[in-house]
């Protein structure tokens, strides 16, 4: 294999970019393999946005991120409460309440 100096993920046996429908048909292969429904490669860009907001990221920056107009399109898109969101923010009440 090629030596990948621009640090891509998904790669050919060259080291150069795959097309997008190459990407999707393999992990519908791999999905249905191991028996999973595929849902498309959509799902991973709204999973790198949560666990972008789980870990702090502002709702800027993940805006900015996705390419987003607004905020509001990032916000009403992704933000939805998760448990992790709901803790965390629990956890900073509590703690300023504390004071």
């Amino acid at each position: 294999m090629a030596e990948n100096k621009d640090g891509i993920i998904f790669q050919n046996y060259l080291g150069y970019y795959l097309t997008a429908s190459t990407v999707r048909d393999m992990f519908e292969k791999y999905c249905k393999k191991v028996g999973l429904e595929y849902k498309g490669t959509h799902c991973f860009r709204h999973t790198h946005a949560v666990l972008s907001l789980e870990a702090g990221a502002t709702i800027k920056f993940v805006s900015n991120r996705l390419g987003h107009k607004s905020i509001k399109t990032t916000a009403d898109t992704y933000l939805d409460i998760t448990e992790k969101i709901e803790e965390d923010e629990l956890e900073k009440f509590a703690s300023y309440t504390k004071r």
